[in-house]
């Protein structure tokens, strides 16, 4: 029975023949198979065989599945090895090699496979190279024995791997034909077909008699179709019958047909004479789009793409294509999200960045490895399902920063200090366990299987049902797992290598485990799911050059992009190929005989994609990258815009690099006008002002306005930048990061410094710094600081801590001096004095401001004169102490409020407050102090003022903060970046504010 070879260009009804075909074998009773390129055209004929009545009656495969078929019928035993196993066999047999040469290798040994040479034939014909070329040599010598080796391991493994079975499988049906039952088979939409699959047409067709109907996009004498002319040259002397189509205009819609047409028949072609105009107009049915940067023009794509959806075009008719989607793919999915565009696309993703990937690997990264991060312990933790698992990975990843762990083994040292349960990490435990064994047992079996159950489990644990991404995540992850134990379970002893998968090798392996997944979404984000019009097909252009769509759009055509460079072997270039055929007569090693050149294979793809909309083409895209680098755009779209007589390049529709499109804020999306450029868009307004409005949830609102308590510091807070306190305060998210440095020191300076003043007192009776005294202060210092530095760790990294206890130590001794020096009359007599805390006996009550506002806190010290009766309270402060004048103007609430607040104790009037720094180089305390109370204290100029006169600053500093306290009831939420850092340093969280200041 002959092969029918159907030729023809792309707009010559091949479909519509190969239809007859199969309709004509399924009235003479039989069942053929339609093999077609990818699973999107099996889905997709598969419907056209339904509404042509065909189904049941007729398969469609991809050539896997005819390949499959082929095995089953040959009656193969085999096993198949699978991908990884095999990539597990190369890996462990070229020993230390990158992921890239591994599987350049693979490809290597697949090319062996296919065109059956056996090792002994390439180990001579390598030895041949080596003796014409001794530079050559070891590499020579590598590749006989890998391919050796490889064929050796993998039948003691007693499998096959996929070019193996295939084939035997095909010499099988060589040898017995009649188990082929003679099954038509008819292959649609290839305009390529790889060795392998030449072979099983050449098997089917010509050894063992089946019908087989090729259909094959190629047209004699075109220069578009030089790409494809080494296919059609081997497949022509195999058929028996041949079939030429004409082109057919009708292929196109009526509005578009003379321009589509016109470019269909002559890219590439040199049909007009020399200085000849162009003779085709594209109207309406050619367009170009140019964006400065990629989201430029991904964003005019979605916008034209949004304007179609709105007139009526179905999104299934539509088509995305790209060179390199999976390129572009976030970008993509960002914004088509955005603009409510439903698209579907295939991308790879590491296993290591899904959800159950991410946690598998962080176990078995703590199972496994001694390095292990605490980050990877906590992605498993929180991974674990069980709200235990959630709350213990919180309060672990808190206490770990702010011990400053990094390591996954200091984290659950933390754990076991810590006394928490221990189920959350039994199934870590097990993983250990196994780990362990590997090592000293050396086989992996075990810890394989380990991994499986805990994959599992993660699965289950995780939310259900699973998203498509992390259910395609898991069905590659059982995959290999199960191939990798099944390799493991062999005993390495009697095939001399070591092929049990030990815990780097396992981790190697899933780490470098790449997942094919469906992504797509709508307006709001979804999930792909069937939708009214289906939805925009985001591929490359060879899967597209089996179907047809009303409007495509071909993107990102770029120099060096579309068309793709040439690439060169990894193992074998082409000229080393060349002459080790031309020494060993091995044909085998030629490369591809068909002489594939790369530019007219490129050419071929752009005509491919050109030809397949009916009624628009839209070509794209940018002028520079997203950093404002230049770009060039390919010369595929010169080739295009030379064929019309119209000026293409003129009408193009632009938008410059950073322009803000219609619809980016979440607006209506409308098609921009051809040929306009809009200009640079100014930023909204609102980001510049951040984007905080008041508060409105009433529960918030509630506990706000029932508040009466506060602390000065949450009052200064709010004054400084009210979204600081919200966040701070009010959500009181914990802080994940190690203390930072300066409180950590300013907390063990205050307490080191109330224990040495209070230990003057026990030892001295006085707690007043006096020449006298300033040794024992110093010896008292330096104990306080030994003694307190546990409950006040100076820095979680331990190669700093002494510096900073000799710097902190080295201030307060000087503080000291400073202080012994000044003779103060008055006496300290209140060290942490507090005030609003009823549960402490001998504190003051709470700061009653007014307007149901009161206040409590803790004043460092309240010094008082001989009589009781004058107080001056003192706050310590690093280096910044601003004198009464400022106290308002700079929120500085807390002295002020010390000063009200000590007067409630009996007699006492405060007659002063300062502000006492610690450190720098300035160590005079400032603040404000009364002339009437005629206290002999060393003042800087200016900070004695009239009573009446720091009354009134401290009236203005609390009414400022009754005000903070007020706007915090009414929940006035905004941003103030001017004050919000520490020393005008900018806002503490832009990315909540949205502030740009």
């Amino acid at each position: 029975m002959p092969i029918t070879l159907i030729t023809g260009p792309a707009n010559a009804g091949k479909a519509r023949v190969v239809l007859e075909v199969l309709r004509e074998q399924r009235a003479r009773g039989e069942q053929p198979l339609l093999v077609v390129p990818t699973h999107a055209d099996a889905e997709h004929y598969g419907r056209e065989l339904a509404a042509a009545g065909l189904v049941p009656g007729v398969r469609v495969e991809r050539f896997d599945g005819l390949m499959a078929e082929i095995v089953r019928r040959a009656g193969l035993t085999e096993r198949a090895l699978g991908g990884v196993a095999r990539e597990r066999i190369i890996a462990t047999l070229a020993g230390r090699s990158t992921r890239g040469l591994t599987r350049a290798l693979g490809a290597l040994v697949a090319e062996l496979q296919v065109q059956r040479v056996p090792a002994e034939r390439l180990r001579a014909a390598l030895r041949a190279w080596a003796v014409a070329d001794p530079s050559q040599m070891a590499r020579a010598t590598q590749l006989g024995t890998l391919y050796e080796e490889y064929e050796r391991v993998v039948g003691g493994l007693g499998r096959a791997d996929s070019e193996q079975r295939a084939t035997r499988a095909l010499d099988a049906l060589r040898r017995n034909p009649a188990s082929w039952r003679a099954v038509p088979v008819a292959l649609y939409g290839f305009d390529d077909f790889t060795p392998l699959q030449l072979d099983a047409v050449e098997t089917l067709g010509v050894l063992v008699g089946a019908r087989v109907t090729v259909s094959l996009a190629f047209e004699r004498g075109r220069e578009a179709f030089a790409g494809r002319a080494g296919t059609f040259q081997t497949l022509l002397p195999l058929a028996a019958e041949h079939r030429e189509l004409e082109a057919r205009a009708e292929y196109y819609a009526a509005g578009s047909r003379a321009a589509l047409h016109y470019l269909e028949r002559h890219l590439f072609e040199p049909t007009r004479p020399p200085g000849a105009p162009p003779q085709g107009m594209a109207g309406d049915a050619v367009r170009l789009l140019e964006g400065g940067g990629e989201r430029a023009e991904l964003e005019l794509v979605a916008e034209e793409i949004a304007g179609l959806l709105e007139r009526g075009v179905p999104a299934g008719e539509i088509a995305v294509a790209h060179r390199t989607p999976g390129a572009i793919a976030e970008l993509l999915e960002e914004i088509f999200t955005a603009h409510g565009i439903p698209y579907a696309l295939q991308r790879r993703i590491r296993f290591a960045d899904t959800a159950l990937g991410s946690a598998l690997l962080g176990a078995l990264a703590v199972a496994c490895e001694a390095d292990a991060e605490l980050e990877q312990l906590l992605v498993w933790l929180r991974a674990s399902g069980s709200s235990a698992a959630l709350d213990a990975a919180d309060q672990l990843e808190a206490r770990a920063r702010a011990a400053g762990v990094s390591t996954a083994a200091g984290a659950r040292a933390l754990w076991e200090a810590a006394r928490w349960p221990a189920e959350p990490l039994e199934p870590l435990g097990q993983l250990c366990e196994a780990a362990a064994a590997v090592r000293a047992q050396g086989t992996g079996a075990a810890l394989i299987a380990c991994a499986e159950q805990e994959l599992e489990r993660l699965a289950r644990a995780a939310p259900q049902p699973l998203s498509i991404r992390e259910a395609q995540a898991l069905a590659a992850g059982r995959t290999t797992l199960r191939e990798l134990r099944e390799l493991a379970q062999v005993d390495p002893g009697s095939l001399g290598v070591g092929l049990a998968a030990d815990g780097a090798a396992l981790l190697g392996t899933l780490r470098g485990l790449e997942v094919l997944v469906a992504a797509g979404g709508s307006a709001v984000g979804a999930a792909p799911a069937p939708t009214p019009g289906g939805a925009v097909a985001v591929l490359d252009p060879l899967a597209l050059r089996a179907r047809r769509v009303r409007a495509l759009f071909l993107c990102g055509l770029q120099e060096g992009v579309f068309p793709a460079p040439a690439r060169a072997d990894a193992l074998l270039g082409e000229e080393e190929r060349r002459r080790l055929v031309e020494v060993s007569g091995l044909l085998a090693l030629a490369g591809d005989a068909r002489g594939v050149d790369a530019l007219a294979a490129e050419r071929y793809l752009l005509y491919a994609a050109v030809s397949r909309p009916q009624e628009l083409l839209v070509l794209s895209w940018h002028i520079a990258d997203d950093d404002g680098q230049a770009q060039s755009r390919s010369l595929f779209v010169d080739d295009i815009c030379d064929l019309f007589a119209c000026d293409l390049q003129g009408v193009r529709r632009r938008r410059a690099l950073g322009e803000l499109g219609e619809g980016r804020m979440g607006g209506s999306v409308q098609p921009g006008p051809r040929g306009v450029d809009t200009g640079l868009a100014q930023p909204s307004s609102s980001l510049g002002a951040g984007g905080i409005a008041p508060l409105r949830d009433e529960h918030v609102l509630a506990e706000l306005r029932e508040r009466r308590l506060w602390s000065a510091s949450a009052l200064e807070a709010w004054a400084g930048c009210p979204v600081r306190w919200f966040v701070e305060r009010q959500l009181r998210a914990r802080d994940l990061e190690p203390q930072p440095e300066p409180l950590a020191r300013g907390g063990l300076a205050h307490a080191a410094l109330r224990d040495t003043l209070e230990g003057l007192r026990r030892e001295t009776g006085s707690a007043r710094l006096r020449p006298a005294v300033l040794q024992r202060a110093r010896e008292l210092l330096g104990a306080a600081l030994a003694e307190r530095e546990r409950e006040y760790p100076l820095s979680v990294a331990p190669e700093r801590v002494p510096a900073v206890r000799r710097r902190l130590q080295a201030d307060l001794e000087r503080y000291l001096e400073h202080a012994t020096a000044q003779e103060s009359p008055l006496e300290p007599t209140y060290l942490e004095l507090s005030f609003g805390f009823p549960e402490e006996a001998d504190g003051l009550p709470a700061l009653d401001l007014g307007e149901g506002t009161q206040v409590r806190g803790r004043i460092d010290r309240v010094d008082l004169d001989r009589g009781g009766g004058s107080a001056v309270v003192y706050d310590y402060k690093g280096a910044h102490a601003p004198d009464a004048s400022k106290w308002p103007r700079e929120r500085s609430f807390q002295v002020p409020l010390y000063m009200r607040a000590v007067e409630s104790l009996p007699g006492v009037h405060a007659v002063g407050g300062f502000y006492q720094p610690l450190a720098g180089r300035d160590l005079r305390a400032r603040g404000g102090l009364e002339l009437e109370a005629a206290l002999q204290l060393d003042c800087v100029r200016g900070d004695a003022r009239e009573q009446s006169e720091l009354r009134a600053l401290v009236e203005e500093t609390l009414a400022a903060a009754r005000a903070a306290a007020a706007e915090a009831r009414g929940g006035e939420l905004q941003a103030r970046p001017q004050t919000c850092g520490f020393g005008g340093s900018g806002c503490m969280y832009p990315t909540i504010c949205r502030c740009e200041r």
